[in-house]
This record gives structure tokens, C-alpha cells and sequence, in this order.
């Protein structure tokens, strides 16, 4: 059994996998590291323990210190790298470049070994598209809709009285409609020009949604080939920590 760990700004997500399959046996969320020791994950020693991690080095460095004595193993971190499994980098500056997406690129583009575009939804948005040759061609970053509302609210006039999920992308007859409406609407529109000119190079494109928001951006995009996944970081981690090296 393979214990992995995705060490995120406000919250460590674990799963345990089989190591000969990768199948999933048992998964969940910890609030922080404290919770993380003392919940299910301690229960049983895993043949190898590998994560990855947004936060700075002091809890990477807990957590390594955590599975030598409480496993006797040496934890595995992975690290944004020029290539992995088939993907290659376009960042010039490595460490400008969140582990997180990495991988998730990683993972993505070895579902199929095809051109793909992967979109990460919440707080932020994410995009980072993948030629079908494995070349990172770079990406955006931009505040998720529910932020871009927030900054609205705070640097105009604007008050909300909801912040709702908009049903539809209509223009709006009211307020809430109009800043709600637009912001998933300029998401969408940002991820449709993109996937487009990644299909202009005649070559199918997948786009693979994660993150809270994922469900909804599915639902208002007119795009091909949609895949909606979870995951992903953790699935980049048995490329860039194998549990046999090659």
C-alpha cells in the first residue's frame, strides 16, 4: 500500500493506493497536520509514503520527520521539474511554478498522451495547456468567479445580496445576475478561446475540469472531449515518484 498526500494552501488531502495497481482503497481530507497524525492514516504502515506540498518547508519537513518514526520510511517529495513522463516545462524560472499544477499536467496528459487543457476551479483559476507532444505551451491564472465578484463589492458601490451559483450565463436583468452571469461567463469564455486554439493544430484536445467549481463551469462550457476529474496532483505523483525507479 502507497500512502500519498497533497499538501494544499488550507487543507492535506490522503489517499491510500494499491501499489501494484494504483487503485484507490481509502481516501479523505485533514485540516492541518496535527489532524492528519492522529487520524486513520497512522493506522497502518504503508510500503512507501510520497506527497507533495504548496507550504513552505518547515511542513514538509514535519512530515518527513513523522514517517521515519512513526513508519521508518523515508518520504518522498516531488518537485517541479524541466521533464517528467513525457511533459516538458515552458517555465523558465522552475520555482515559480506550483508544484500542484505540475503534476496535475503530468497526470493529465498521460491519460492519453494527447494535447490536453486542464482547468482547476475554486478560489483561483487555473489553465495550463499541453501539446499532443507532451510541450507545456504555459497557461493563466486569474481569481475564480466568486472572488471576482468580492472585488466588485470591494472597490465599488456594488452589494450583492447573493452569491448564488448562476443557473445560466443570460445577461443579466438585475444585479447579481449581471456581476454572477458575467464572471462565470468570462471563465468560460477564456477556456473555450483557448481550447480552440489548441484544436487549430489538428489535433484532438481534452479538457479536464477539477477543483469546487468544476461542475459548474461544466455545465456553461460548449467544448468537446470534457472530462470532469479528482485527483489529478496525486495521480502526477507516481510519475514523479515511482515507486520502482526506471
Amino acid at each position: 500500500m502507497i500512502l500519498e498526500l497533497d499538501v494544499g494552501n488550507s487543507r492535506i488531502k490522503w489517499r491510500r493506493i494499491e501499489a501494484d495497481h494504483g487503485a484507490v482503497l481509502t481516501e479523505g481530507v485533514a485540516a492541518d497536520l496535527d489532524e492528519l497524525i492522529v487520524g486513520p492514516v497512522s493506522s497502518e504502515r504503508p510500503a512507501m509514503l510520497r506527497f507533495c506540498s504548496v507550504r513552505d518547508e518547515e511542513i514538509a519537513n514535519k512530515l518527513k520527520q513523522w514517517a521515519a518514526v512513526s513508519f521508518g520510511l523515508e518520504a518522498r517529495q516531488a518537485n517541479v521539474q524541466r521533464q517528467c513522463a513525457g511533459v516538458s516545462n515552458s517555465y523558465q524560472d522552475l520555482g515559480r511554478l506550483g508544484v500542484d499544477r505540475w503534476l496535475a499536467m503530468v497526470a493529465a496528459y498521460n491519460r492519453k498522451q494527447q494535447a490536453c487543457l486542464i482547468v482547476d476551479s475554486g478560489t483561483a483559476l487555473t489553465i495550463d495547456a499541453v501539446d499532443t507532444a507532451g510541450q507545456h505551451l504555459g497557461g493563466y491564472i486569474l481569481p475564480g468567479w466568486q472572488m471576482m465578484a468580492g472585488a466588485l463589492e470591494a472597490n465599488t458601490r456594488i452589494r450583492l445580496q447573493h452569491r448564488q451559483e448562476p443557473e445560466d450565463l443570460a445577461l443579466g436583468h438585475g444585479t447579481e445576475a449581471a456581476v454572477l452571469n458575467g464572471a462565470v461567463a468570462a471563465l468560460v469564455a477564456l477556456v473555450e478561446k483557448v481550447q480552440r486554439q489548441l484544436r487549430q493544430e489538428g489535433e484532438p484536445v481534452t479538457l479536464y475540469l477539477a477543483g469546487g467549481d468544476a461542475q459548474l463551469l461544466a455545465g456553461a462550457l460548449d467544448c468537446q472531449q470534457v472530462e470532469l476529474v479528482s485527483g489529478l496532483v496525486m495521480d502526477g505523483l507516481a510519475y514523479a515518484c515511482p515507486a520502482i525507479e526506471q
